[in-house]
């Protein structure tokens, strides 16, 4: 039975926000217990003393046993499971893709009763922070209810393709490119009464959730739905919808819900127009912060964030790490290139979104469908846990979320174009980000505009400290030298 909720909340959405995503299954296996209800007071009391604003809760939807059997029994799997966790014991380290969603309610088998889920999220509201929960916006489990109970809701024909159908004619889930999840079937988003009962889904997640996380939310736009599956549905007289999905269902649930949040995943170029439908933040990934990044392109990079104004900047949702990635140690290539990944992505205006594991410098990777990563005990960096265990309670300040952004450029030397910086301030503090995201140390000089006539500054990572007067920054610029993969934040009274 569905349980009403009414919440007075006690916590409210940040502008700028941190967003931790732990996954569920995973999460309580670390903590070394069973039940959602048991995750500890000061596991929640240490997140937000990170300066933590919400917690994404990934896989707590019922799964289905087909799901299960799948995961633990496809060789192509199995394989890729070994080479993350040579150590692997199927039977109890397989805990099947939180993406092969049933129904949604709380997985009771493995995360605990719907009293859980409503008394964690109060507990998050009571320290200030917000829950969020995901929505598989685009596909079902095989053995949802929805295919059991409404089949025409889903992508079909009567020739059978077995690389491509499940037995009863109903497609796997596939994008533009052919990657198929043959554990998940195909809606059929031109079916006029599919839309509804997605908008009814949805209307489930914000009932227990602040915000959501929206799986592969571009597959839903009409263009790439015409284009992966339009071969299929037009001739079975299904029509183009005269309106986008995500613009009516978003609509439709911020009317009951109006602080509800919602993140798209996004690839292909959608970014904006998803936001334009009404998301609040997209994916800053594809072709944009994250893959200039690792690319290591300065150039590029630097373009990107300047030409990025701070309007579209913040509805991005910046990552270094996430459960669809590898380990930003190995994507950026050691765990101090990383870092540097991450001291640009959370300076930036936007959602600053973390994975479990990241602060501890992890290299090895948690597959979305293991319970653990490989050696967990000796799997850290502790330059990594020394950077963020400095930067996390920086960024809880004020000035990161409500002050004022801007890009600035470095010049003044031979080698300042190796070098990145962008300020914040908020009434009279201010605070100036310098960054070296290069193998070679370099320069610059950065030009402000300063009230008082002497400026102290504090380096918040180093702990240094420099004194320069209104002349020498605002004729000269600040002068500094970064070495390889690093980066200097000032704060300073203006």
């Amino acid at each position: 039975m569905l349980i009403l909720i009414n919440y007075h909340l006690s916590a409210v959405h940040r502008k700028n926000p941190n967003l931790l995503q732990v996954s569920a299954r995973p999460w309580l296996h670390e903590l070394g217990i069973q039940r959602l209800k048991d995750v500890p007071d000061k596991v929640l009391d240490d997140i937000v003393a990170q300066g933590i604003d919400a917690i994404y809760l990934l896989g707590v939807w019922e799964i289905g046993q087909y799901g299960y059997n799948f995961d633990k029994t496809d060789p192509a799997l199995i394989q890729r499971y070994l080479k993350v966790l040579p150590d692997l014991n199927i039977e109890q380290d397989v805990t099947s893709t939180v993406f092969d969603v049933v129904r949604y309610s709380i997985n009771e088998k493995e995360i605990g009763v719907e009293a859980d889920l409503i008394q964690f999220r109060e507990r998050l509201h009571q320290r200030g922070m917000m829950l969020w929960l995901d929505y598989v916006s685009n596909h079902a489990a095989v053995d949802s209810d929805l295919v059991a109970s409404n089949p025409e809701y889903f992508v079909q024909s009567k020739t059978i393709d077995p690389a491509q159908q499940y037995t009863n004619g109903i497609y796997y889930a596939k994008d533009k490119y052919g990657n198929l999840w043959p554990e998940e079937v195909q809606l059929n988003h031109w079916h006029p009464e599919v839309l509804q009962s997605r908008i009814d889904d949805l209307m489930l997640v914000a009932k227990f959730a602040d915000g959501t996380r929206a799986d592969m939310a571009m597959l839903l736009i009409n263009d790439e739905f015409e284009e992966i599956w339009g071969a299929i549905v037009k001739p079975q007289g299904f029509k183009r919808p005269a309106d986008e999905f995500w613009t009516v269902a978003i609509r439709e649930v911020k009317k009951v819900y109006p602080n509800f949040k919602l993140q798209a995943e996004v690839y292909w170029g959608r970014n904006d127009l998803l936001i334009s439908m009404g998301f609040d933040y997209a994916y800053d990934k594809d072709k944009m912060l994250y893959d200039n990044l690792r690319d290591k392109n300065i150039t590029s990079l630097k373009k990107y964030i300047r030409d990025r104004n701070e309007k579209l900047a913040l509805v991005g949702s910046h990552f270094i790490e996430n459960h669809d990635e590898k380990r930003a140690a190995e994507i950026f290539g050691s765990n101090k290139m990383a870092n540097a990944a991450g001291l640009i992505s959370y300076t930036l205006p936007g959602m600053r979104f973390h994975f479990q594991g990241q602060w501890l410098g992890r290299k090895n990777q948690l597959d979305a469908n293991l319970r653990r990563s490989y050696d967990m005990e000796h799997d850290m960096d502790q330059n990594t846990i020394n950077f963020y265990n400095i930067l996390l309670p920086l960024l809880d300040d004020e000035i990161w979320h409500t002050g004022q952004y801007v890009f600035r450029e470095v010049s003044g030397t031979s080698d300042c174009d190796k070098l990145m910086a962008w300020t914040w301030e908020l009434d009279g503090q201010m605070a100036l980000i310098i960054v070296n995201y290069t193998p070679n140390k370099a320069s610059g000089k950065v030009k402000l505009t300063v009230n008082q006539n002497e400026i102290h500054l504090e380096e918040k990572l180093f702990g240094e400290s420099y004194t320069v007067s209104k002349d020498e920054l605002e004729r000269n610029g600040f002068f500094t030298i970064v070495e390889p993969w690093e980066g200097h934040i000032y704060y300073f009274n203006k």
